[in-house]
């Protein structure tokens, strides 16, 4: 097939990404681009021609039953249509006017801005509990927002920025670690710089003999972090604490090779018995066992005089004490489990959602950490406070925690439903997907489980977390409390008017 397109414009890459994954060659003419606008994109087939990029991008992602990317049945794509159509009018048109801020007027760039962090709210918030935009694989709704973010991802979506947008950034990178993204899209290099960037160039400009040599630093100081970055992305060395960027480098090799097993036809529990994804969930597991043993590794170059070593030892004493450490990790708890709060009410406000499974970090396994952390997310919203937490205690949940020694998991089911939904029920059925699952602790409101991690029978926190987030909401699904259910609304989340217009 030949499609005649501009080679470089992200509408095309849309269609070439949903290509790839069906397996199809397709050819692009010399100077396809140049034609009359109007007349391209044009989809050349045995039987006739299609246009326009929505068109072609369907027609192709329909031709491969088997590789899903237009969903598995009419709901999900009628879901991936509404998050094509959305990423079309609400997040494209903004942002190209952001991106592009010198063609226009400042106070458009700045509704444009504004515009654009809305829609990217409504992303982050709906990937709050959802690993694709749609289903539980690549659909033609990811493939779409995720061409119309990665130049914004280059330039305008910087540091600060994205340090809001925690759920979107994470979709982002699941998606450009698959070789069909990588072929089309290429690397991706996030803008690194806030707000000082322009002024630093501003300076610059003015010729102060004081800011050149500051320009000239900058550039080195990249330059000497790509190694260091390359290194710590690479698997640890024996007997060496893994660091953070090593052991997300493997979590992401899994999720790839995952779906990479996925589209040859391997799932359910050969997918999660594969060799090669027990090695890599198992060096993961070795890993993070290793990083939480870190601390109290001793150096190999301390102490070559007598004096400098009792000081050393005394400064390793303190920073060893595991009443501190523990208060210490007990505050990064409270902190993530109150940030978390506030995205999930955001998310059930805008998508109705009435229960909501996710994972949360910091906890690392520990039962009473767990509950610090749901108990946080619960906790009364003051919206006079600069930084709000909690405000989610009228909503259900269940979070899980994985350790290196077991996977903990917290249900919560408020007063309101606790009529159509036995908390203890709900997280029988979770923990007892795998043996030694059980709950030490139960309430009407809050029960608290366990799976204990167990090598010899493949049973690893970080590998079997998502098939039980899966079984949590089947359960819901079940009785009704998931909104994917109400097939009358066609899971119409948002209406025209939640959502900003140019």
């Amino acid at each position: 097939m030949k499609l005649y397109a501009h080679p470089d414009k992200y509408m095309t890459k849309k269609m070439l990404i949903a290509a790839n994954y069906a397996g199809l060659d397709i050819e692009i003419p010399k100077n396809a681009g140049a034609d009359e606008v109007g007349r391209i994109p044009v989809l050349e087939t045995e039987g006739g021609c299609i246009f326009s990029t929505g068109a072609i991008a369907r027609y192709l992602s329909r031709l491969r039953r088997d590789v899903p990317l237009y969903g598995r049945n009419l709901l999900e794509s009628g879901m991936i249509d509404s998050w094509t159509e959305f990423s079309t009018n609400e997040l494209e048109v903004p942002l190209s006017a952001w991106m592009n801020h010198a063609q226009y007027p400042a106070e458009v760039v700045e509704r444009a801005k504004a515009d654009a962090l809305k829609a990217l709210g409504v992303l982050n918030n709906h990937l709050l509990n959802f690993t694709y935009m749609v289903g539980d694989s690549m659909t033609l709704a990811d493939i779409s927002v995720c061409c119309a973010v990665a130049e914004a991802f280059k330039t305008v979506l910087t540091a600060d920025v994205r340090s809001s947008l925690g759920n979107l950034v994470r979709w982002f990178n699941l998606c450009m670690a698959q070789t069909e993204f990588q072929k089309v899209i290429g690397k991706v290099d996030m803008a690194a710089g806030g707000a000082a960037a322009p002024a630093a160039k501003g300076k610059a400009d003015k010729g102060s003999p004081k800011a050149a040599p500051k320009t000239e630093a900058a550039p080195k100081k990249a330059a000497a972090a790509k190694p260091e970055a390359k290194k710590a992305a690479a698997p640890a060395a024996a007997g060496a604490p893994a660091s953070e960027d090593a052991i997300k480098a493997v979590g992401d090799a899994i999720r790839e090779l995952k779906e990479k097993l996925k589209a040859e036809g391997v799932s359910g529990k050969k997918l999660n018995d594969h060799p090669e994804v027990t090695a890599l969930v198992k060096q993961l597991s070795d890993m993070k066992a290793g990083a939480a043993a870190a601390p109290a590794a001793s150096s190999p170059k301390s102490a070559p005089k007598a004096a400098p070593a009792k000081k050393e030892e005394k400064k390793d004493d303190k920073k060893s004490d595991p009443v501190a450490d523990r208060k210490a990790l007990m505050k990064k708890v409270v902190k993530e489990g109150g940030k978390r709060g506030v995205e999930i009410e955001g998310a059930a406000d805008m998508g109705g959602l009435q229960f909501f499974c996710t994972a949360v970090e910091f906890p690392d396994g520990d039962l009473e950490m767990l509950r610090a952390s749901l108990d946080a997310m619960n906790e009364k919203s003051d919206p006079t406070e600069e930084e709000r937490k909690g405000g989610s205690g009228n909503i259900g949940k269940m979070i899980f925690s994985c350790g290196t020694q077991q996977l903990a998991v917290a249900a919560y089911v408020p007063e309101a439903k606790q009529g159509e939904l036995v908390c203890k029920e709900w997280l029988e059925k979770v923990v007892s997907m795998f043996p030694g699952g059980k709950v030490t602790s139960s309430a009407k409101d809050v029960c608290i489980g366990i799976v204990p991690a167990d090598g010899d029978k493949n049973i690893f926190p970080l590998k079997i977390r998502e098939p039980m987030i899966l079984e949590a909401n089947n359960f819901l699904r079940k009785k009704g409390l998931f909104p994917e259910d109400k097939s009358d609304s066609d899971e119409m989340v948002f209406g025209d008017d939640d959502f900003p217009s140019m």
